[in-house]
């Protein structure tokens, strides 16, 4: 009877682990849950910096901003010390993007500058815009304002980093202002936007602005059916439409009436079917890329502003 009753007594804590285990199995819809909640950031991070970089590729990519920037740190730079830099034509991009920096602390009393598609700030506030997006549990409201507020600092922080190279340089000579710039550029900037996003999270915590119940969920991406085309336009999409009409038309310019690009296409042209690789042809590639870009992002930016995704279930209540 002793081993009978033994026998029974380990069917059942056997019996009672095969459901223990079934019970913890993760089913792959828990599964695909979970990745979502903590790949959706890194994945989004890859995929805009691959954008980015693309983007970006051609010289003077984002020629107005780029434009503008060099202008006013030329401007700021000979307000605060007179005579302390000159703006430049920059001719391996073909843009005023060039800034020389004018004074008895650096090599031959000058230093040659100019205002890259990465000294904009544009990779700085993609990379913080998708941490602060793809934050749960905030308001949509709250979170636009935060954006907004969030790009005002960094484009104001990377202009004073520009402003900066000046004094620093005049101060400990050329090759500690070199250091600097390479330090910010590298590590410092990425220090920074993680320390905003942080600070962002706990300051929204502690106001009550954050809703912790709210989790990530694969169910939140929306669907081809809750698409539709907005019947009427907001302000904000009225603007944006504007400005994809002007960087559109800007763009085709550069290609089709720009007399200086179209003697570089020529020039192009007659090397198309020989060896030649004068500065002429890589500077009407350059011009190509960069306008093919442009229409590419006018086109998509234009799709999402006149597009809006209705709540999920939405559409079958309408039906």
């Amino acid at each position: 009877m002793r081993g009978i009753e033994a026998g029974m007594g380990l069917g059942m804590v056997v019996r009672g682990n095969k459901k223990a285990g079934q019970k913890d199995d993760l089913t792959w819809s828990e599964v695909g849950e979970m990745a979502y909640g903590y790949l959706r950031i890194p994945l989004a991070l890859v995929f805009v910096e691959i954008i980015y970089w693309w983007g970006t590729e051609p010289s003077a990519s984002l020629e107005p901003l780029q434009v503008l920037l060099a202008w006013l740190w030329t401007g700021v730079s000979n307000l605060i010390w007179p005579g302390s830099a000159e703006l430049v034509f920059h001719g391996p991009s073909q843009s005023w993007t060039g800034v020389n920096l004018i004074g008895s602390g650096f090599n031959y009393g000058e230093v040659p500058l100019y205002i890259d598609a990465e000294c904009a700030g544009v990779h700085e506030t993609m990379f913080l815009g998708v941490l602060m997006l793809l934050t749960p549990g905030v308001e949509r409201s709250i979170r636009q304002r935060s954006l907004i507020g969030m790009i005002a600092i960094v484009q104001f922080l990377n202009f004073l980093r520009l402003v900066a190279l000046y004094p620093i340089g005049m101060q400990y000579g050329e090759a500690q202002m070199n250091e600097m710039h390479e330090f910010i550029f590298r590590q410092g900037f990425l220090i920074l936007l993680v320390l905003f996003w942080i600070i962002w999270y706990i300051q929204l915590n502690r106001n009550g602005n954050l809703d912790r119940e709210v989790k990530p969920s694969l169910s939140d991406i929306p669907k081809l059916s809750q698409i539709k085309v907005r019947e009427s336009l907001p302000r904000a999409s009225i603007v944006t439409l504007i400005l994809c009409a002007v960087i559109a038309i800007w763009a085709t310019h550069e290609v089709t009436m720009n007399e200086e690009n179209l003697q570089f296409k020529a020039a192009a042209e007659e090397c198309e079917n020989s060896e030649c690789q004068n500065d002429e042809a890589k500077i009407w590639s350059n011009v190509w890329d960069r306008s093919i870009r442009w229409w590419l992002f006018s086109g998509i930016v234009t799709g999402l502003a006149i597009l809006n995704v209705n709540p999920a279930g939405t559409v079958n209540e309408e039906e």
